[in-house]
């Protein structure tokens, strides 16, 4: 079982991600305020690269702050996949918000804060769902520890005769 200090630092490191993630997405949707407000040209090679650069780049950042983790030791293969799994949801979910509320007429200035408040909201349910779950996990294991120490002969019992 992981010490507090061990269950704090990996908290750390997980909001670390949200940041780092959600910078990206800030990033992404950029490009789309800077065609809004008129200071890139919507066309051509340009507009087509900015669109490929605003899906790749928040992947790109996952897939690679999430490798360099398996590399350095600090996660298995496995937790790296359904991290990057999870991150990328989230970012689908967040990008398509942002995408929404900017085709809605709103701007793409707005589309960000409601893209990182996306993204905030599942880390949030995403928390207590996991809370929740850990919860069940130590109420069964009491459980059972206390069926099988009711199913065990008391201590006094099994000592050698005379020591007690």
């Amino acid at each position: 079982m992981p010490s507090f200090k061990e269950i704090v630092e990996k908290y750390r490191k997980k909001q670390s991600t949200t940041l780092v993630d959600s910078i990206a997405v800030g990033l992404s949707l950029a490009d789309e305020v800077s065609v809004d407000l008129g200071l890139l040209g919507d066309s051509g090679l340009l507009d087509d690269a900015l669109n490929v650069a605003s899906f790749g780049l928040p992947m790109a950042v996952i897939a690679v702050t999430e490798g360099s983790r398996v590399l350095l030791g600090r996660k298995t293969g496995t937790a790296a996949v359904q991290d990057s799994a999870y991150r990328a949801a989230k970012t689908g979910a967040a990008m398509s918000a942002g995408a929404l509320v900017a085709g809605l007429g709103a701007g793409a200035l707005p589309a960000i804060p409601v893209a990182i408040g996306v993204r905030v909201l599942m880390d949030k349910y995403r928390s207590q769902a996991m809370a929740g779950r850990r919860v069940e996990q130590r109420i069964k294991r009491l459980r059972a520890l206390r069926t099988r120490g009711e199913s065990a002969a008391p201590i006094w019992e099994a000592l050698p005769e005379g020591s007690a």
